[in-house]
């Protein structure tokens, strides 16, 4: 009985001990394969097998050291804010959708919840215009031709650049 009760002990034991050893493991894994982007988001260290790469709009640009620094330090806050209205967005349809899925779904409600999408949307549009002409007034003419050509090119569709 005793030896059947440290059978079923040794099982946990090493169950658990398989368990973390898997979990410290693939923690080894995802840090070794990504680093903390200049922006706070993490980047592939090596893409995956025929995944094509872009690079960043900074490296495209050849910007200076002290634009870099300048340009690091405001897309960091624009990133932060943009993704509160992001977040912000999402929780919105969340409850757009769940005013759909009513029995009887408001209309008014409905509408009302669409305007509040579409005001956030719209604030959303113009804090980007504003921090691309804030970038645009950190560029010299070459970069800025640059970087209205890799804009216009990343809204069409066809981006070569990768945002970050």
């Amino acid at each position: 009985m005793k030896n059947n009760i440290a059978k079923y002990i040794l099982i946990v034991s090493l169950l658990l001990n398989f368990s973390l050893l898997g979990a410290a493991g693939y923690a080894h894994y995802r840090r070794a394969h990504y680093q903390p982007a200049l922006f706070g988001h993490g980047i592939p260290v090596r893409a995956p097998l025929g995944a094509r790469t872009r690079p960043y709009l900074f490296e495209v640009l050849s910007l200076k050291p002290e634009q870099l620094k300048m340009f690091q330090q405001k897309a960091l806050r624009f990133h932060e804010a943009l993704d509160t209205k992001r977040a912000r967005v999402d929780r919105l349809r969340g409850s757009l959708f769940n005013l759909a899925r009513a029995d009887h779904p408001d209309s008014k409600a409905i509408e009302a919840a669409i305007a509040e999408i579409n005001e956030v949307q719209e604030g959303m549009q113009k804090m980007i215009v504003a921090h691309m002409l804030e970038f645009k007034s950190m560029l010299d003419r070459d970069q800025q031709k640059k970087f209205f050509d890799l804009m216009e090119e990343a809204m069409t569709g066809t981006p070569e650049i990768q945002c970050p």
